[in-house]
């Protein structure tokens, strides 16, 4: 009998010892993790989500900035963090889905040291040009391009983020070629833009909103399949007869590996919470921002659909990082 009994009640033990932690958890700071630099939306969304999640929680919810190599050092900063659900990774597709296929050696695997929590927004993404750029259509750069292939330059977030992907895989579909110029962030990128210095890019609409409204740049067309609320006169990118590239950006939420289940939870219901707090999906709404909240599997699909179709870009680009 003893030994049937004590394993039971040991295992009733750790099951209330268990329960015990979710239920106290957090009862210290948390900390959530930017791979990229200040002012992009990917570093504006959990700020605000920070500000709820603290009040919430009674524990002060810390954003940290860790930019450098396309997401790479805060990545592997948090995959090296204690798994117990007190960093977070505000990880991009990039991060998740590229990253991957495109480092010859990193020294973790995004894909098997971090794990999804949720999934907390997708955003459509715009092609734009520089308003000094005199085209006023796709065809009218497509055109342009193809009179002086290897002349105009497009810009990026970094080697191998999305952005980046996105304009390779643009190039491929329209047989157009333009110089890549890669920044450390897109704000910095989008401010050549407006200048000219650069003359094409390809970004979510929410992070551009402002200087789009301002005439700074000019919108050609929404890498979507449906027409945008905020811009009902821009034609899609299937519209235009090219339905292989719609595509937009998404993010989410990820912790090491080893993370208890129950935290992992926790964490979701109580994010997902946040991000759907109707002022809040409304306010990112209007900018062209998706709240979702996932489960952490419907996020692990985005992951893995995302992660086929980039290494496929990838490999046929010829990109790669030492």
């Amino acid at each position: 009998m003893k030994s049937i009994v004590l394993p039971f009640l040991a295992g009733v033990a750790m099951s209330l010892a268990g329960g015990t932690a979710v239920a106290a958890f957090p009862d210290k700071p948390v900390r959530i993790i930017v791979p990229f630099g200040t002012g992009a939306m990917i570093d504006i969304i959990p700020r605000e989500v920070a500000t709820v999640l603290s009040k919430k929680w009674g524990q002060p919810v810390v954003v940290e900035n860790k930019p450098g190599a396309a997401s790479m050092i805060g990545a592997e900063y948090v995959a090296r963090s204690k798994p117990d659900g007190y960093t977070l990774l505000m990880a991009s597709s990039s991060t998740l889905s590229v990253a991957p296929f495109l480092y010859k050696n990193l020294r973790f695997d995004p894909l098997k040291d971090l794990v999804p929590v949720t999934l907390v927004s997708t955003a459509p993404n715009i092609l734009m040009v520089s308003s000094a750029l005199p085209v006023s259509s796709l065809s009218d750069l497509i055109r342009l391009a193809k009179e002086k292939p290897g002349q105009l330059s497009y810009a990026s977030a970094g080697v191998g983020g999305i952005i980046h992907l996105q304009t390779e895989l643009f190039k491929r579909v329209t047989g157009t070629d333009f110089i890549h110029v890669p920044y450390p962030g897109s704000q910095q990128a989008v401010g050549d833009l407006a200048t000219n210095r650069v003359q094409l890019m390809i970004d979510i609409l929410a992070s551009n909103y402002g200087n789009l409204q301002d005439g700074r740049l000019k919108p050609l067309v929404a890498m979507t399949s449906q027409r945008l609320p905020q811009y009902p006169n821009l034609p899609t990118v299937v519209e235009e007869g090219y339905p292989d590239l719609v595509t937009d950006m998404w993010f989410g939420l990820a912790v090491p590996k080893g993370t208890p289940q129950e935290v992992i939870q926790k964490l979701q219901t109580d994010i997902s919470a946040a991000l759907n707090e109707p002022a809040f999906k409304k306010k990112y709404a209007d900018m062209g921002m998706n709240m979702v909240g996932s489960t952490p599997e419907e996020m692990q699909k985005v992951v893995d659909t995302a992660a086929a179709r980039w290494k496929k870009v990838i490999e046929e680009s010829k990109i790669s990082i030492e």
